[in-house]
C-alpha cells in the first residue's frame, strides 16, 4: 500500500504510457504495464484499496485503449469489495468513451442483474446484440437475458447468407469406391457437387408463466438451400420446459422434438428431452452443461433409427474490455438398430470474438473423432473418421440494413476416413444478414 501511495502522490499530472523521472533519488521509471502488473499481485495479495488507486489513476492515462483496460479491471476490484454501483459505474465510463466494447457491455449487464436492475441489464443485452456477436455468443446472451425476471416474454433472432460452396452434399470426391466384394462407381449425386447456396438460421422463444412456474419454449429453424435442389436441407426443432433460477445457476429440463427433411423429401424425425445448466465460474467467467436423449427414426434407412445421445460441457469467458473466448467438450453416441450403424463420437471447438471500433471479428475451430461400434459389411471395417473444421469471419456491427448487420464467414471443413464414402473435404464462403428482434 505504501508503495502504491508514492506512486501515486502527484495527482496534479495524469498518469501517462511511461512516467518519467527528473533525478528525484530512489526514483524508477515505470510504465502503465508494470502498473498493471502491480495492481494485479496487490489484487492477489489482498490490499484491494493498493489496486482501486493504481488502476483509479491508470483510468487517466492518455491512451484510451489503456484507459478501457483500468477501468474494466477497476470494476472488477469494485465488486470483489462490494461496491457493484460503483463497479457498474466504470464500466458506463468505459462504454462511454468506446460503446462498442460487447465484453463489456456484457460485464455491465450481468453486475446490473445482481443489483437488481433487471430493465437495465435487459437493455445492455439487446444493445450488444445489436452490435453484432458471433452466433455461439449470442446464444449464451440469449440463455443470459431469458434468466431475468421480468424478462421480455417474446423474441426472435434471423440469419441470412448466401455464397459459394465446394461440397454442397459433404460427399468423397473419389469416382470408385473400394469394398470387400468389388470397386464400386459412385453415381455422380454420390460425389462431390459444388454449387451456390442459401441459408436460413431463424430462433423464436417464447417465456409464459403458469402456476408460478416459468416456462420457456424454443423453436428453431435451419434451411439450406442449394442451385441443385436434390440436396435442399431443412431442419426443424422445438423444445419446451420449466427454468429454475437459484444459487445454483439456471436449470432447464425441457422436451423435444425435431424433423429434418433432405431433397424435398422426409428424412428423419425424432423426439426426446433435454437439460441445461448455466452457472457463474467468478467474475468473467461463466459454464453450461447440456445433455439431451431423442429417438430417432431416419425414413430412409431404418437399420440407422435408434436412440442419441449428448453430453456438453461449455465455458465462455471475457478476456479484457473486448474479447470473449468460448471453449466446449463434447461426446455423442448414437445407438442404432444395428450395430454396424452405432457410433460414439467426442470432440471440442473453440470460439474467439474480439471487438473492434465497428466491427466484430471472430474464429471458431472445431475437432471431431467418430467411430463406429462394429465394421460395415460392405467394407470389412468400423468407421474410424477425424474431422476438422474452420471458420471465421466478421459482424459489421455500426453498418445496419433495415436493422440486419452484416456479416461475411469463411468455413472450412476436412474430414480424413478410413472408409472413402466420409472421406470429404468442403469449404463456403458466405456474405449475409443477421438480427435480434
Amino acid at each position: 500500500m505504501a508503495l502504491a501511495a508514492q506512486m501515486l502522490a502527484a495527482p496534479q499530472s495524469p498518469v501517462t504510457a511511461t512516467a518519467r523521472c527528473e533525478r528525484e533519488a530512489g526514483c524508477v521509471e515505470t510504465g502503465a504495464a508494470q502498473l498493471f502488473a502491480l495492481a494485479d499481485k496487490l489484487f492477489q495479495a489482498g490490499d484491494l484499496a493498493g489496486a482501486a488507486q493504481i488502476l483509479e489513476a491508470l483510468t487517466q492515462d492518455k491512451h484510451p485503449e489503456l484507459r478501457a483496460e483500468a477501468r474494466f479491471r477497476l470494476a472488477a476490484v469494485r465488486e470483489k469489495v462490494g461496491d457493484l454501483a460503483g463497479a457498474a459505474a466504470a464500466l458506463r465510463e468505459l462504454l462511454a468513451e468506446q460503446p462498442g466494447a460487447n465484453p463489456a457491455r456484457l460485464e455491465l449487464a450481468r453486475i446490473l442483474s445482481r443489483i437488481g436492475d433487471s430493465k437495465s441489464a435487459r437493455s445492455e443485452l439487446a444493445k450488444a446484440e445489436h452490435a453484432g456477436l458471433p452466433p455461439e455468443v449470442e446464444q449464451t446472451v440469449r440463455r443470459f437475458a431469458n434468466s431475468l425476471a421480468p424478462a421480455r416474454r417474446k423474441g426472435l433472432s434471423l440469419e441470412f447468407a448466401s455464397g459459394p460452396d465446394s461440397n454442397i452434399n459433404r460427399a468423397t470426391g473419389s469416382q470408385y469406391l473400394d469394398t470387400i466384394i468389388a470397386p464400386f462407381e459412385l453415381d455422380p449425386d454420390a460425389r462431390r457437387q459444388s454449387g451456390i447456396g442459401f441459408s436460413t438460421s431463424a430462433q423464436a422463444w417464447s417465456r409464459n408463466t403458469f402456476g408460478g412456474i416459468d416456462l420457456l419454449s424454443q423453436a428453431s429453424l435451419g434451411v439450406d438451400l442449394f442451385n441443385k435442389s436434390r440436396f435442399n436441407d431443412i431442419q426443424v426443432g422445438f423444445d419446451s420446459g420449466p427454468q429454475f433460477q437459484g444459487h445454483f445457476g439456471l436449470v432447464r429440463p425441457a422436451l423435444k422434438v425435431e424433423r429434418r427433411w433432405f431433397g424435398g423429401r422426409g428424412y428423419s424425425s425424432g423426439y426426446g428431452a433435454s437439460l441445461g445448466w448455466q452457472f457463474s465460474l467468478g467474475k468473467r467467467a461463466q459454464a453450461e452443461f447440456g445433455a439431451a436423449r431423442v429417438r430417432q427414426r431416419i425414413d430412409r434407412n431404418p437399420v440407422q433409427s435408434g436412440w442419441r445421445s449428448s453430453l456438453n460441457l461449455s465455458l465462455t469467458r471475457v478476456i479484457g474490455t473486448a474479447t470473449t473466448a468460448r471453449g466446449t467438450v463434447r461426446w455423442g453416441a448414437l445407438d442404432a438398430r444395428v450395430k454396424p450403424e452405432s457410433l460414439r463420437q467426442w470432440g471440442g471447438d473453440v470460439l474467439l470474438a474480439h471487438q473492434f471500433s465497428g466491427f466484430t471479428v471472430f474464429a471458431e475451430a472445431g475437432y471431431t473423432r467418430t467411430h463406429g461400434l462394429a465394421p460395415l459389411f460392405l467394407f470389412g471395417k468400423a468407421r474410424r473418421d477425424r474431422r476438422l473444421d474452420l471458420g471465421g469471419g466478421i459482424v459489421f456491427n455500426r453498418l445496419s440494413v433495415g436493422g440486419f448487420s452484416p456479416l461475411v464467414r469463411l468455413t472450412y471443413t476436412d474430414s480424413k476416413a478410413a472408409i472413402q464414402l466420409y472421406d470429404f473435404r468442403r469449404t463456403r464462403l458466405d456474405f449475409g444478414f443477421s438480427r435480434s428482434f
